[in-house]
Protein backbone atom coordinates (compact mmCIF):
# COMPACT_ATOMS: atom_id res chain seq x y z
CA UNK A 1 0.00 0.00 0.00
CA UNK A 2 2.80 2.39 0.90
CA UNK A 3 4.45 1.70 -2.44
CA UNK A 4 1.23 2.70 -4.23
CA UNK A 5 0.99 5.92 -2.24
CA UNK A 6 4.62 6.76 -2.94
CA UNK A 7 4.11 6.03 -6.62
CA UNK A 8 1.07 8.31 -6.79
CA UNK A 9 2.98 11.08 -4.99
CA UNK A 10 5.81 10.67 -7.48
CA UNK A 11 3.43 10.99 -10.42
CA UNK A 12 1.84 14.09 -8.91
CA UNK A 13 5.22 15.73 -8.38
CA UNK A 14 6.27 14.91 -11.93
CA UNK A 15 3.08 16.39 -13.39
CA UNK A 16 3.45 19.50 -11.21
CA UNK A 17 7.06 19.95 -12.29
CA UNK A 18 6.07 19.55 -15.96
CA UNK A 19 3.37 22.21 -15.65
CA UNK A 20 5.76 24.61 -13.93
CA UNK A 21 8.39 23.98 -16.63
CA UNK A 22 5.85 24.65 -19.40
CA UNK A 23 4.81 27.93 -17.77
CA UNK A 24 8.46 29.00 -17.49
CA UNK A 25 9.03 28.16 -21.16
CA UNK A 26 6.16 30.46 -22.14
CA UNK A 27 7.72 33.32 -20.15
CA UNK A 28 10.75 34.31 -22.22
CA UNK A 29 11.97 36.77 -19.61
CA UNK A 30 11.25 40.14 -18.03
CA UNK A 31 12.55 43.31 -19.64
CA UNK A 32 11.98 47.02 -19.12
CA UNK A 33 11.03 49.62 -21.71
CA UNK A 34 13.80 52.21 -21.49
CA UNK A 35 11.29 55.01 -22.05
CA UNK A 36 10.43 54.46 -18.38
CA UNK A 37 13.82 55.90 -17.40
CA UNK A 38 14.52 58.04 -20.46
CA UNK A 39 16.24 60.87 -18.56
CA UNK A 40 18.50 58.45 -16.73
CA UNK A 41 19.40 56.79 -20.05
CA UNK A 42 20.46 60.17 -21.44
CA UNK A 43 22.43 61.11 -18.32
CA UNK A 44 24.15 57.82 -17.48
CA UNK A 45 23.19 54.84 -19.57
CA UNK A 46 25.95 52.62 -18.20
CA UNK A 47 24.93 53.14 -14.59
CA UNK A 48 21.23 52.93 -15.45
CA UNK A 49 21.61 49.60 -17.24
CA UNK A 50 23.71 48.27 -14.39
CA UNK A 51 21.05 49.22 -11.86
CA UNK A 52 18.32 47.61 -13.99
CA UNK A 53 20.32 44.40 -14.19
CA UNK A 54 20.72 44.46 -10.40
CA UNK A 55 16.93 44.72 -10.06
CA UNK A 56 16.65 41.33 -11.75
CA UNK A 57 15.65 42.32 -15.27
CA UNK A 58 16.61 39.85 -17.98
CA UNK A 59 16.57 42.43 -20.74
CA UNK A 60 15.54 45.80 -22.07
CA UNK A 61 13.27 47.13 -24.80
CA UNK A 62 14.76 49.98 -26.78
CA UNK A 63 13.08 53.34 -27.28
CA UNK A 64 15.54 54.86 -29.74
CA UNK A 65 18.04 56.48 -27.38
CA UNK A 66 21.36 54.71 -26.78
CA UNK A 67 22.82 57.53 -24.71
CA UNK A 68 26.58 57.70 -24.93
CA UNK A 69 26.51 54.61 -27.17
CA UNK A 70 24.72 56.47 -29.97
CA UNK A 71 26.47 55.52 -33.21
CA UNK A 72 28.26 52.64 -31.47
CA UNK A 73 25.85 49.69 -31.52
CA UNK A 74 28.65 47.11 -31.22
CA UNK A 75 29.88 48.72 -28.00
CA UNK A 76 26.34 48.95 -26.67
CA UNK A 77 25.70 45.27 -27.38
CA UNK A 78 29.00 44.32 -25.73
CA UNK A 79 28.09 46.30 -22.62
CA UNK A 80 24.69 44.63 -22.41
CA UNK A 81 26.37 41.25 -22.72
CA UNK A 82 28.68 42.12 -19.84
CA UNK A 83 25.61 42.74 -17.69
CA UNK A 84 23.78 39.62 -18.85
CA UNK A 85 21.00 41.69 -20.46
CA UNK A 86 19.20 40.82 -23.70
CA UNK A 87 17.18 43.08 -25.97
CA UNK A 88 13.58 41.89 -26.12
CA UNK A 89 12.66 44.28 -28.92
CA UNK A 90 12.68 47.89 -30.03
CA UNK A 91 10.11 50.59 -30.67
CA UNK A 92 10.66 51.89 -34.20
CA UNK A 93 8.49 54.45 -36.00
CA UNK A 94 7.03 53.71 -39.43
CA UNK A 95 9.22 56.44 -40.94
CA UNK A 96 12.32 54.40 -40.11
CA UNK A 97 11.19 51.81 -42.66
CA UNK A 98 10.87 54.19 -45.62
CA UNK A 99 13.23 54.00 -48.60
CA UNK A 100 15.58 56.61 -47.17
CA UNK A 101 15.98 54.93 -43.78
CA UNK A 102 15.37 51.22 -44.30
CA UNK A 103 18.97 50.11 -44.89
CA UNK A 104 20.27 52.02 -41.87
CA UNK A 105 17.45 50.65 -39.71
CA UNK A 106 18.28 47.08 -40.70
CA UNK A 107 21.99 47.58 -40.14
CA UNK A 108 21.47 49.06 -36.68
CA UNK A 109 19.14 46.39 -35.35
CA UNK A 110 21.00 43.48 -36.96
CA UNK A 111 24.14 44.70 -35.22
CA UNK A 112 22.23 44.86 -31.95
CA UNK A 113 20.70 41.44 -32.50
CA UNK A 114 17.13 42.76 -32.34
CA UNK A 115 14.48 40.90 -34.33
CA UNK A 116 11.24 42.54 -33.09
CA UNK A 117 10.75 46.07 -34.41
CA UNK A 118 7.46 47.35 -33.03
CA UNK A 119 5.67 50.49 -34.20
CA UNK A 120 4.94 52.28 -30.89
CA UNK A 121 2.09 54.52 -32.00
CA UNK A 122 0.50 55.88 -35.14
CA UNK A 123 -2.49 58.23 -35.17
CA UNK A 124 -3.79 56.49 -38.27
CA UNK A 125 -4.65 53.52 -36.05
CA UNK A 126 -7.82 55.25 -34.81
CA UNK A 127 -8.60 57.32 -37.89
CA UNK A 128 -11.40 55.84 -40.06
CA UNK A 129 -9.97 57.58 -43.13
CA UNK A 130 -6.40 56.35 -42.68
CA UNK A 131 -6.33 53.06 -40.81
CA UNK A 132 -6.15 51.10 -44.06
CA UNK A 133 -2.99 53.04 -44.96
CA UNK A 134 -1.39 51.97 -41.68
CA UNK A 135 -2.43 48.36 -42.27
CA UNK A 136 -0.85 48.48 -45.72
CA UNK A 137 2.37 49.85 -44.21
CA UNK A 138 2.51 47.15 -41.54
CA UNK A 139 1.98 44.39 -44.10
CA UNK A 140 4.62 45.91 -46.37
CA UNK A 141 7.15 46.23 -43.55
CA UNK A 142 6.51 42.65 -42.46
CA UNK A 143 7.35 41.41 -45.97
CA UNK A 144 10.45 43.60 -46.18
CA UNK A 145 11.77 42.26 -42.87
CA UNK A 146 11.34 38.56 -43.65
CA UNK A 147 14.71 38.15 -45.46
CA UNK A 148 16.40 39.44 -42.29
CA UNK A 149 14.49 37.11 -39.93
CA UNK A 150 12.89 40.14 -38.31
CA UNK A 151 9.29 40.96 -37.47
CA UNK A 152 7.31 44.13 -37.09
CA UNK A 153 4.24 44.72 -34.97
CA UNK A 154 2.01 47.35 -33.46
CA UNK A 155 1.71 48.61 -29.86
CA UNK A 156 -1.65 49.89 -28.67
CA UNK A 157 -2.71 52.83 -26.58
CA UNK A 158 -6.38 53.48 -25.77
CA UNK A 159 -7.95 54.93 -28.90
CA UNK A 160 -7.34 51.71 -30.85
CA UNK A 161 -10.20 50.26 -28.81
CA UNK A 162 -12.70 52.85 -30.02
CA UNK A 163 -15.61 51.38 -31.97
CA UNK A 164 -15.16 50.93 -35.70
CA UNK A 165 -17.20 48.94 -38.23
CA UNK A 166 -19.10 46.90 -35.64
CA UNK A 167 -15.83 46.05 -33.90
CA UNK A 168 -12.84 48.12 -32.72
CA UNK A 169 -9.92 49.66 -34.56
CA UNK A 170 -7.64 47.16 -32.76
CA UNK A 171 -9.66 44.17 -33.97
CA UNK A 172 -9.90 45.60 -37.47
CA UNK A 173 -6.12 46.10 -37.58
CA UNK A 174 -5.55 42.56 -36.30
CA UNK A 175 -7.98 41.05 -38.79
CA UNK A 176 -6.43 42.82 -41.76
CA UNK A 177 -2.73 42.47 -41.04
CA UNK A 178 -0.75 39.32 -41.76
CA UNK A 179 -0.44 36.75 -39.00
CA UNK A 180 3.27 37.51 -38.65
CA UNK A 181 2.57 41.15 -37.75
CA UNK A 182 2.95 41.01 -33.98
CA UNK A 183 0.38 42.53 -31.63
CA UNK A 184 2.16 44.07 -28.67
CA UNK A 185 -0.57 44.54 -26.11
CA UNK A 186 -0.10 47.23 -23.49
CA UNK A 187 -2.28 45.95 -20.67
CA UNK A 188 -2.37 49.30 -18.88
CA UNK A 189 -3.68 51.22 -21.89
CA UNK A 190 -6.08 48.36 -22.65
CA UNK A 191 -7.57 48.58 -19.16
CA UNK A 192 -7.68 52.38 -19.46
CA UNK A 193 -9.73 51.96 -22.65
CA UNK A 194 -12.30 49.97 -20.66
CA UNK A 195 -11.34 46.54 -21.98
CA UNK A 196 -10.30 43.33 -20.23
CA UNK A 197 -6.59 42.76 -21.02
CA UNK A 198 -6.77 39.02 -20.27
CA UNK A 199 -9.64 38.55 -22.72
CA UNK A 200 -7.79 40.44 -25.46
CA UNK A 201 -4.66 38.38 -24.83
CA UNK A 202 -6.61 35.13 -25.09
CA UNK A 203 -8.04 36.13 -28.47
CA UNK A 204 -4.69 37.12 -29.95
CA UNK A 205 -2.26 34.95 -27.99
CA UNK A 206 -0.80 33.39 -31.17
CA UNK A 207 0.42 36.82 -32.31
CA UNK A 208 1.86 37.97 -29.01
CA UNK A 209 5.59 37.72 -28.25
CA UNK A 210 5.97 40.77 -26.02
CA UNK A 211 3.49 42.43 -23.65
CA UNK A 212 3.78 45.76 -21.87
CA UNK A 213 3.18 45.27 -18.16
CA UNK A 214 1.99 48.73 -17.17
CA UNK A 215 0.01 49.47 -14.01
CA UNK A 216 -3.18 51.50 -14.35
CA UNK A 217 -5.77 52.87 -11.94
CA UNK A 218 -8.07 55.07 -14.06
CA UNK A 219 -10.43 54.74 -17.03
CA UNK A 220 -10.66 56.82 -20.20
CA UNK A 221 -14.44 57.08 -19.79
CA UNK A 222 -13.89 59.35 -16.77
CA UNK A 223 -12.23 62.06 -18.86
CA UNK A 224 -13.16 61.23 -22.46
CA UNK A 225 -14.91 64.53 -23.24
CA UNK A 226 -12.14 66.63 -21.73
CA UNK A 227 -9.42 64.61 -23.43
CA UNK A 228 -11.01 64.66 -26.87
CA UNK A 229 -11.57 68.40 -26.60
CA UNK A 230 -7.79 68.75 -26.38
CA UNK A 231 -7.29 66.69 -29.52
CA UNK A 232 -8.16 67.68 -33.05
CA UNK A 233 -7.44 66.99 -36.66
CA UNK A 234 -4.23 69.00 -36.44
CA UNK A 235 -3.15 67.53 -33.12
CA UNK A 236 -4.30 63.91 -32.73
CA UNK A 237 -1.98 63.42 -29.74
CA UNK A 238 -3.24 66.51 -27.89
CA UNK A 239 -5.33 64.48 -25.49
CA UNK A 240 -2.35 62.65 -24.02
CA UNK A 241 -1.31 65.68 -22.00
CA UNK A 242 -4.76 65.77 -20.40
CA UNK A 243 -4.63 62.03 -19.72
CA UNK A 244 -1.22 62.07 -18.11
CA UNK A 245 -2.19 65.06 -15.98
CA UNK A 246 -5.34 63.23 -14.84
CA UNK A 247 -3.46 60.03 -14.09
CA UNK A 248 -0.71 61.86 -12.23
CA UNK A 249 -3.26 63.65 -10.05
CA UNK A 250 -4.99 60.35 -9.28
CA UNK A 251 -1.66 58.82 -8.24
CA UNK A 252 -0.61 61.80 -6.10
CA UNK A 253 -3.92 61.90 -4.23
CA UNK A 254 -3.94 58.26 -3.09
CA UNK A 255 -1.86 56.63 -0.39
CA UNK A 256 -2.77 53.03 -1.18
CA UNK A 257 -3.91 52.82 -4.82
CA UNK A 258 -0.95 53.47 -7.10
CA UNK A 259 0.11 53.05 -10.76
CA UNK A 260 2.63 50.42 -9.66
CA UNK A 261 2.29 46.73 -10.46
CA UNK A 262 0.46 45.01 -7.62
CA UNK A 263 -0.90 48.28 -6.20
CA UNK A 264 -3.20 49.20 -9.08
CA UNK A 265 -6.52 48.09 -10.60
CA UNK A 266 -5.42 45.33 -12.98
CA UNK A 267 -6.08 41.63 -12.44
CA UNK A 268 -2.49 40.52 -12.90
CA UNK A 269 -3.20 36.89 -12.15
CA UNK A 270 -5.73 36.72 -14.98
CA UNK A 271 -3.26 38.43 -17.34
CA UNK A 272 -0.45 36.03 -16.47
CA UNK A 273 -2.74 33.02 -16.82
CA UNK A 274 -3.85 34.21 -20.27
CA UNK A 275 -0.22 34.50 -21.35
CA UNK A 276 0.46 30.95 -20.21
CA UNK A 277 -1.82 29.67 -22.96
CA UNK A 278 -0.42 28.03 -26.07
CA UNK A 279 1.82 30.23 -28.14
CA UNK A 280 5.37 31.51 -28.48
CA UNK A 281 7.31 32.44 -25.32
CA UNK A 282 6.43 35.97 -24.21
CA UNK A 283 8.62 38.74 -22.88
CA UNK A 284 7.00 40.65 -20.02
CA UNK A 285 8.04 44.27 -20.60
CA UNK A 286 7.66 46.50 -17.55
CA UNK A 287 6.88 50.11 -18.45
CA UNK A 288 6.37 53.04 -16.12
CA UNK A 289 4.80 56.32 -17.26
CA UNK A 290 3.42 57.80 -14.03
CA UNK A 291 5.63 58.43 -11.00
CA UNK A 292 3.51 59.06 -7.88
CA UNK A 293 4.43 62.01 -5.67
CA UNK A 294 7.66 62.75 -7.56
CA UNK A 295 8.96 59.22 -7.01
CA UNK A 296 12.27 58.78 -8.85
CA UNK A 297 11.68 56.80 -12.06
CA UNK A 298 14.20 54.12 -11.14
CA UNK A 299 12.46 53.59 -7.81
CA UNK A 300 9.06 53.31 -9.49
CA UNK A 301 10.45 50.75 -11.95
CA UNK A 302 11.99 48.78 -9.10
CA UNK A 303 8.69 48.69 -7.17
CA UNK A 304 6.80 47.56 -10.28
CA UNK A 305 9.42 44.90 -10.94
CA UNK A 306 9.12 43.63 -7.36
CA UNK A 307 5.32 43.69 -7.70
CA UNK A 308 5.52 41.63 -10.89
CA UNK A 309 7.77 39.09 -9.20
CA UNK A 310 5.27 38.76 -6.37
CA UNK A 311 2.47 38.18 -8.88
CA UNK A 312 4.53 35.53 -10.67
CA UNK A 313 5.37 33.80 -7.40
CA UNK A 314 1.67 33.72 -6.48
CA UNK A 315 0.56 32.39 -9.85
Amino acid sequence: MNRIVLALVGVALTVSASIASADEERHAGTSVQLWSVKDQVSEDIRGTLGDLADMGFDGIELAGNLGEFTGEPEAFKAYLNSLGLEISGAHVGVDQFNDANFADTIELYRTLGVDRLIVPMDARAWDPERIDDLIADLNRIAEQLKPYDMKTGYHNHHREFDSYKDTTFWDYLADNTADDVLLQLDVGWTYFAGKDPAEVIERYRSRIETVHFKAQMTRYADIRDQAQAAAGADNPFGEFGVIFQHNQKAADSSDTHQPLIGQDSLDWQAIIEALEGEGDPVWYVVEQEIYPNDMPPMKAVEISMDGLQDELNNN
